[in-house]
């Protein structure tokens, strides 16, 4: 059995921000500029990159900076 590319722990919590980013890009879309032909193109656009700066920020950022001051501190 082929081993898992993702533990299960950091894929739900990437689904967690997907849907997050997902809800809050359909209803920034839909209240900025309504319902258009483009709408499909903004969305995707407008999810791609709250996901990923939320993703960074969650998943790598954050950690990255606990763990640095927690050593600078040496707890």
């Amino acid at each position: 059995m082929p081993k898992p590319i993702l533990k299960p722990q950091l894929r739900r919590k990437l689904l967690l921000i997907a849907v997050f980013c997902l809800l809050l890009a359909l209803m920034l879309e839909l209240y900025t500029f309504g319902l258009h032909a483009d709408l499909p193109g903004r969305l995707l656009r407008s999810f791609f990159v709250l996901f990923v700066l939320s993703a960074l920020t969650l998943l790598a950022i954050v950690p990255g900076v606990s763990r640095g001051v927690d050593k600078l501190l040496k707890r």
